[in-house]
C-alpha cells in the first residue's frame, strides 16, 4: 500500500482510498495512476502514457488532459504537473506506510514543487488597496522538476483574480478557476473592478501594486463563446510588468483545461526573456526563440508579427501573417482567425496599398463580429477610420469611429471608447474642422471624467488642446498640465514631445535656463542628450551641441532607438556641413541609408540631397555631359 496526503492507493488492485473510503475510479484512471507513480522520478510524455495505459489503442491525445484532470479533480490539482510539451509528472511525496497521526506524510519533495498550488503570503502596505478589492496572492515560481534541466530565475506572479466579463455572469466557474490558481481565495470578495482597473491603467495599477519588484501582473477576464455552434470558455488575459505587457486569448472546454492551459503560458513565458530585456525592441529575439519552440502557437505568433511590423520588417511579418492565418482556421480560433486579417490589413497600409487593406479589415470586422468580441472589433473599426482618412473623408471617419466608440461602450472598455472620439478631433483637425476638433476633444475630457481614470489619461487630451492653440500662453499653460500628469511607458512619447516644444517656446523667449531644466527631467539617455543636442544648436553652442549628438547617436544605435538615431545622424550632418567638418560623414550618411524606411526617406528627400545622403539625379544627368 502506498501512502500520500490523506490516501491510501493499492497499485496492485488500482484501488485508490480516503480516510478508509474507497473513492471509485475507473480501469482507466487506476491504470494512469499506478503509471504516473511508479514513473515520479521522470517527465511522462502523452505518447509514453497513450502507449503504457491504452496500449496500442488509437485515442486521441486529448483523452490523456481529460483523465490527468480527472484524477486532480479525486485527489488533488497539486499531485500531478503539466510540463509543456514535454509531459506530466508525479508531484506528491510517496510513503509505504502511515505517520503517527495516521495519515500519510505531507512532505512534498523541493524538488517537484507545483509553481501554481503553493501559497505565499505577499504582504502590501495598506494604502496601494484603498479602493481595490479581493484577495491579492503570489503565484511563486518553482518549476523544476525531478530531472528538469537547470532553468533560468523566474519572476513571481502577483495574480488579480480572474472575472467574469459581467457582473453576476459565470459566478461558479470564475470562483472555480481562482481557486485553482489561488490557495484560500475568498470568492466571495468583489474582484471584479480590480481586473477592470488592471485593463484600464495596467502601469499605474502595477506600480501601485508593485512599487519595487519585478514580480509580474497577471488578471483577466472569463467568457462564453460559441464555436462551430458549441459553448466555450474564452479567457482574455494579460501579463503585467513595469516594461510592457502580453495580452492573449484562450479557448477551452472545460475551467480544468483552462486553468492547465493558462498556467502553461505563464510559465513559457516566464522561462523566456520577454519580461526581463530592458529595450522592446530586443523582444524580437524572445519572440522568435518562442516561436521556434512552439510554431503551431497563435498568442506568440500575434507578438511576433506586432513586433516585426513594428520594426519595419515586412517582408517577414507577411510570412508570419500568413502563416497565422493558416494555423487561426485549422485551429478554429475565431479571435485569431479575424486578428490575422486585421495584422494583414494593418501591413498592406503600411505599404499604402490602401483598397487592399481596406477589403482585408472589412473581412477582420465580419470574422470579429462572428467571433462576438467588441473589444478587439473596437480597433479594428480605428483601423477602418484610417482608410477614410487616406480618401479625407470625414462622413466615413465619423462612421467608423463612432462604431470603434459603441463596440468599446458595449465591451466595458473606457479607454478604448475615448481613444475613439480622441481619433475623432485629431482626424477633424487635421482636415481643418475647427468646430469638430473641439467637440471631440471635450467628449473625450468628459467620458475620462465620468469613468474617473487616472491622470496619466489626461495627458493626451491636454496634449491636443496645446496643439489646436493659437495663443502661446495657453499653450505653454497646456504644455505644463501635460507635465503634471502620471508618466507611463505608454504616453512616455507624449512627455518627450512636450518636453521639446516646451523647450523651443522657452528659447524664443531667451529663456534657456528652463529649456535645460526640461531636458534634464528625461531619464532616457538617448532622448536626453537628443534634446540638449537640440537646445545647444540653437543657441549656437556648436561643439556642446555635436557633443550631446554624438552620444545620443551612439546610445540610439546600442539601444536600436532607430527614430532618435536618424534624427541625430541628421543634426550631427548639419553641424558638420556648417563647421565644414567631414569627420564620419560617411557613417551617418550609411546609417540613414541602412536603418531608415522609404516613408521617412521621402518626406525628408530634399534635406537628405543637400547633405549628400541621397544623391541629385538632375547633378548625375548634368555631369554626364
Amino acid at each position: 500500500m502506498l501512502y500520500f496526503l490523506d490516501f491510501e492507493f493499492d497499485t496492485q488492485q488500482k484501488r485508490l482510498f480516503k480516510h478508509q473510503s474507497e473513492i471509485p475510479l475507473t480501469p482507466t484512471q487506476g491504470k494512469l495512476l499506478t503509471l504516473l507513480i511508479e514513473s515520479r522520478a521522470h517527465v511522462l510524455s502523452k505518447e509514453e502514457i497513450l502507449d503504457h495505459v491504452w496500449q496500442g489503442r488509437i485515442v486521441s491525445e486529448q483523452v490523456v488532459f481529460q483523465n490527468i484532470s480527472q484524477l486532480r479533480a479525486l485527489i488533488s490539482d497539486a499531485a500531478i504537473k503539466t510540463f509543456p510539451k514535454r509531459g506530466y509528472q508525479w508531484q506528491l511525496e510517496i510513503t509505504t506506510q502511515l505517520t503517527p497521526s495516521g495519515t500519510a506524510s505531507p512532505y512534498r519533495s523541493p524538488t517537484r514543487v507545483n509553481a501554481r498550488h503553493i501559497f505565499f503570503s505577499f504582504v502590501v502596505a495598506a494604502c496601494f488597496f484603498v479602493g481595490i478589492a479581493g484577495g491579492y496572492w503570489l503565484w511563486p515560481n518553482h518549476n523544476v522538476g525531478a530531472n528538469s534541466p537547470v532553468q533560468k530565475a523566474q519572476h513571481e506572479v502577483l495574480l488579480i483574480p480572474f472575472s467574469a466579463r459581467f457582473e453576476g455572469h459565470l459566478i461558479t466557474q470564475t470562483r472555480q478557476l481562482n481557486n485553482a490558481l489561488l490557495v484560500n481565495y475568498d470568492a466571495s470578495d468583489k474582484s471584479h473592478n480590480s481586473a477592470q482597473a488592471i485593463f484600464n491603467s495596467p502601469y499605474t495599477e502595477y506600480k501601485k501594486l508593485i512599487p519595487k519588484s519585478d514580480k509580474l501582473l497577471l488578471s483577466g477576464f472569463i467568457y462564453t463563446k460559441k464555436v462551430s455552434n458549441k459553448t466555450k470558455f474564452l479567457l482574455e488575459y494579460r501579463l503585467q510588468n513595469q516594461l510592457r505587457h502580453w495580452q492573449g486569448y484562450i479557448y477551452a472546454d472545460s475551467i480544468e483545461e483552462l486553468e492547465d492551459l493558462v498556467a502553461s503560458r505563464v510559465d513559457q513565458i516566464q522561462k523566456s526573456d520577454y519580461f526581463q530585456v530592458q529595450i522592446d525592441t530586443f523582444t524580437t529575439t524572445e519572440l522568435e526563440k518562442l516561436n521556434s519552440q512552439t510554431p503551431e502557437d497563435l498568442d506568440i505568433l500575434k507578438h511576433l508579427i506586432e513586433r516585426l511590423l513594428a520594426e519595419y520588417n515586412h517582408n517577414v511579418a507577411s510570412a508570419h501573417i500568413e502563416q497565422m492565418i493558416i494555423l487561426s482556421e485549422s485551429q478554429n480560433h475565431p479571435i485569431y482567425k479575424a486578428y490575422a486579417q486585421w495584422l494583414k490589413g494593418q501591413l498592406l497600409m503600411t505599404l499604402n496599398q490602401y483598397d487592399q487593406a481596406k477589403q482585408h479589415l472589412t473581412r477582420a470586422s465580419e470574422l470579429m463580429n462572428e467571433a462576438d468580441f467588441n473589444a478587439l472589433n473596437s480597433e479594428i473599426s480605428k483601423s477602418l477610420a484610417d482608410i477614410a482618412a487616406y480618401d479625407r473623408d470625414f462622413s466615413q471617419i465619423q462612421k467608423h469611429l463612432y462604431k470603434a466608440a459603441s463596440q468599446a461602450r458595449l465591451a466595458n472598455r473606457p479607454v478604448q471608447e475615448i481613444r475613439a472620439y480622441t481619433l475623432l478631433s485629431i482626424k477633424a483637425f487635421k482636415l481643418r474642422l475647427e468646430k469638430e476638433k473641439y467637440d471631440y476633444l471635450y467628449q473625450a475630457k468628459t467620458l475620462l471624467a465620468d469613468h474617473q481614470l487616472d491622470s496619466s489619461h489626461y495627458m493626451l487630451i491636454f496634449y491636443h488642446f496645446a496643439l489646436f492653440s493659437k495663443n502661446i500662453e495657453e499653450k505653454q499653460s497646456y504644455y505644463l498640465k501635460v507635465l503634471e500628469q502620471t508618466l507611463t511607458p505608454e504616453n512616455y512619447w507624449v512627455y518627450f514631445s512636450v518636453s521639446e516644444q516646451l523647450a523651443n517656446l522657452y528659447l524664443e523667449q531667451n529663456k534657456p535656463d528652463l529649456a535645460m531644466a526640461l531636458a534634464k527631467n528625461i531619464d532616457e539617455p538617448a532622448r536626453r542628450d537628443m534634446l540638449f543636442a537640440q537646445i545647444y544648436h540653437k543657441l549656437e553652442q556648436t561643439d556642446d551641441a555635436k557633443r550631446y549628438a554624438q552620444s545620443s547617436f551612439n546610445t540610439a544605435r546600442m539601444q536600436h532607438i532607430d527614430w532618435v538615431g536618424l534624427a541625430m545622424a541628421i543634426k550631427l550632418l548639419e553641424l558638420n556641413f556648417q563647421a565644414d567638418d567631414n569627420s564620419d560623414t560617411m557613417i551617418y550618411r550609411h546609417y540613414i541609408r541602412d536603418t531608415a524606411h522609404p516613408r521617412w526617406l521621402n518626406t525628408r528627400h530634399e534635406k537628405l540631397v543637400k547633405l549628400g545622403v541621397i544623391s541629385n539625379p538632375y547633378e548625375q544627368d548634368k555631369n554626364q555631359y
